[in-house]
């Protein structure tokens, strides 16, 4: 920390000029920081143009002084965050713009801070703040890339997060040695040994935290300099509180429990509610914006940086070397969970990514392999520190987190949809419906949030077998969504056949039959004609390629048969195929698990008949997960040992086996292994994991690049990692 000796006269130096001069620029910065984060949270709050119209600025100016480093970040923020909720190609390329854009001005910026040698905070050399926002920039333009699905877009990503690394790398350093500097403490002291805040109103002097040094006699007086800092407390203070985008205060909406029935429950006891806080860590108010910032948006960053490279999947990991180390997944998540301490818009990405990897509609962590940590109960050497257990089951923890951001952003659908989800993964799929039905969705300001509440409303849906409603919304989704028109068409399509289906066999009693039969054939056999029309990063999407091979699958089986009618060639039920990319297994209740496993297992065709080995193979492998998730866990693992694997592996020695390569359905292939290794686990427990270990290897092993490979490697690899704990 330097010092700035004032002068002790009314007439000034030039040396206080130039300090005086630099406390503007350092509050000015600050405002615009804070300025910055505001717009983001109104994104987060629904309200997108509002956060947008803060960051209108001069594109034109070229003066050095001019920062638009940080608003620019900000609108490349709330563009992937739109890109990223609906995966349409024109947003897509919008956010990678305005990423490439805010990368070349922090360099810019950081090197002028640098130049100029203005230190804005009280622990890092100039321009670190810059080095941030460079690194931010550059991981979400990179996390745009990986999630093209490419193998050509994910190298090349990698080759940008190694830049980002490396400039991570070298801020948590500084991170770790300014920590032990101040023996645990990151915030600025003044001279008297205390932590430094703003004067109350009536003071003729003050001091301001966001300033890393000592104020002269002048500045402590300067009406002006005092105005500005004041604004840059209240903004600081209002966002803490979560009163910054014109809402009353979060604590206020503050709820324990999930669901409808909780917020009905919240309106009827405001009268007599007891005050509360808004977060179980007292939030530190005097934290300088600067420093804050930077504290988080380095845990953020390279939380998610290691969390994304430990998932990378077999078929691109041969390039991590380009990156020169590999993801820790423990590490990675449990930055992640220190940027959500954070109330702002890295705590709000933080908790976003904690959500879609514990209770999104693909999880990375599936409930039936509840592997536990290897040391129980064990804490880190660090207090603060979240034990292994809990970063793998953060159950309870990760609920109270979702309700605080639901009472920060009581507007916004986004974080509603979060709290559906996790009611659907929790086994509440009609109170996650229920829960979504209670907003009109025409009302949804933020498109992307409209499309992704009808789509995953719909595979709720689905999961409690409401198929015609589910229906009806994928069909809502053509005019909203420019994403797949083609896999919502043959979505709709599969749930329409799976009604008639129902009908055939007497599971439902509807005079409508001939209705959902020809709306099925209709719409699967038309949706291939919608393909390609809107493609996600220039090609056609792995779920299309998916739903063209299988229509493709059902027009050949129907002149191998000679059938007029073109679902008599349709074998296995494709609702229920489909429902498994969606995690559907593991969120139905047992009534329509039952359902499930009689649909898959009595219906019966002409296709059917034929008893086709690809088609058995399938059937059985849906069949053996109804039964594990029905608590026939013995019965299920027979059926998979017995009618899905002998035609997929011939094991030779326990570490010696031979794959018998398969193409017709590629995904169900790898996919069969690696539930094989969740029914070794839930037989044996830690007694077999090992045994759960060698499955998954083996499921790692199998296949190469094929339609949905990643999605289906992401999973093998998060389970391994999982099974190494």
């Amino acid at each position: 920390m330097f010092r700035v000796l004032g002068a002790l006269t009314g007439s000034r130096s030039s040396k206080a000029l130039d300090n005086e001069d630099q406390s503007q620029k350092i509050l000015n910065q600050a405002h615009d920081f804070e300025l910055a984060l505001q717009a983001m949270d109104y994104v987060l709050d629904d309200h997108p143009r509002r956060g947008m119209d803060l960051l209108q600025d001069d594109q034109d100016s070229d003066k050095e002084d001019d920062d638009r480093s940080v608003r620019v970040l900000a609108r490349g923020v709330i563009e992937f965050l739109e890109a990223t909720l609906g995966f349409e190609a024109n947003a897509m390329k919008k956010a990678a713009a305005t990423l490439a854009e805010a990368q070349q001005l922090s360099q810019k910026r950081r090197q002028y801070f640098q130049k100029i040698k203005l230190k804005t905070s009280s622990l890092y050399p100039p321009g670190t703040e810059y080095a941030v926002t460079f690194t931010e920039a550059c991981l979400l333009h990179a996390l745009l890339m990986l999630f093209s699905e490419s193998m050509v877009e994910s190298a090349k990503a990698l080759f940008k997060l190694r830049k980002a690394y490396h400039m991570l790398q070298e801020v948590l350093n500084e991170i770790k040695a300014a920590k032990e500097k101040n023996k645990g403490s990151l915030y600025t002291q003044d001279a008297n040994g205390s932590f430094a805040s703003f004067a109350t109103a009536d003071s003729t002097t003050f001091t301001s935290v966001d300033i890393p040094y000592q104020l002269t006699p002048q500045e402590q007086q300067d009406r002006e300099l005092m105005q500005l800092a004041e604004d840059v407390y209240k903004m600081r203070k209002r966002r803490l509180d979560g009163a910054h985008i014109g809402n009353s205060p979060a604590a206020e909406r503050l709820r324990t429990d999930l669901g409808l029935q909780s917020l009905k429950d919240l309106s009827k006891s405001k009268s007599t509610k007891k005050p509360v806080v808004l977060s179980e860590d007292e939030i530190e108010q005097d934290q300088a914006t600067i420093d804050e910032f930077i504290h988080s948006g380095v845990n953020l960053c390279f939380g998610i940086l290691q969390v994304v490279l430990s998932l990378i999947p077999p078929a691109i990991g041969a390039v991590l070397s380009v990156v020169g180390f590999h993801g820790s997944r423990e590490d990675g998540l449990r930055m992640i969970w220190r940027s959500t301490k954070d109330r702002n818009i890295h705590g709000g990405i933080g908790l976003l990514s904690l959500l879609f990897y514990h209770d999104g509609p693909f999880q990375f962590t599936d409930v039936d392999f509840d592997v536990p940590a290897a040391n129980g109960d064990a804490t880190d050497a660090k207090s603060d520190e979240l034990p292994t257990a809990t970063l793998l089951h953060p159950g309870k923890l990760l609920e109270d987190s979702l309700l605080r951001a639901r009472a920060v952003f009581p507007n916004s659908a986004l974080w509603l949809l979060q709290e559906a989800r996790m009611l659907s993964s929790q086994g509440r799929s009609q109170e996650a419906v229920d829960l979504m039905d209670s907003i009109d969705v025409n009302e949804i300001e933020m498109r992307q949030v409209k499309s992704l509440m009808v789509f995953d409303r719909a595979m709720t849906l689905v999961h409690l077998h409401e198929f015609e409603r589910a229906a009806k919304e994928l069909i809502l989704l053509l005019d909203m969504s420019e994403w797949s028109p083609a896999l919502y068409t043959y979505f709709a399509g599969c749930c329409y056949l799976e009604k008639y289906r129902m009908c055939e066999m007497g599971v439902l009693d509807d005079p409508r039959k001939n209705f959902y039969k020809e709306r099925a054939a209709s719409l699967i056999f038309e949706s291939p004609e919608m393909a390609g029309k809107k493609r996600f990063m220039a090609k056609i999407t792995p779920l299309e390629r998916f739903m063209l091979r299988k229509v493709d699958q059902f027009k050949k089986n129907q002149a191998a048969l000679n059938v007029s009618d073109p679902l008599d060639a349709i074998g296995v039920s494709p609702v229920h195929e489909l429902m498994y990319f969606y995690n559907g297994y593991n969120r139905m209740s047992e009534e329509a698990l039952v359902v499930s496993h009689k649909l898959l297992t009595e219906y019966t065709n002409p296709m059917l008949e034929t008893k086709d080995p690809d088609q058995e193979l399938i059937r059985n492998l849906l069949t053996s997960l109804t039964l594990r998730r029905l608590g026939k866990v013995e019965e299920g693992c027979a059926l998979l040992d017995t009618n899905v694997l002998p035609a997929l592996i011939t094991i030779e020695a326990p570490d010696k086996v031979k794959y018998i390569k398969k193409t017709e359905d590629p995904w169900a292939y790898p996919t069969a292994l690696y539930e094989r290794a969740l029914f070794t686990w839930k037989l044996k427990r830690l007694d077999g994991i090992d045994e759960c270990r060698t499955w998954l290897t083996r499921a790692q092993n199998y296949a190469d690049d094929y339609e949905l490979s990643t999605r289906i490697g992401m999973k093998i690899k998060a389970a391994l990692d999982r099974v190494d704990v």
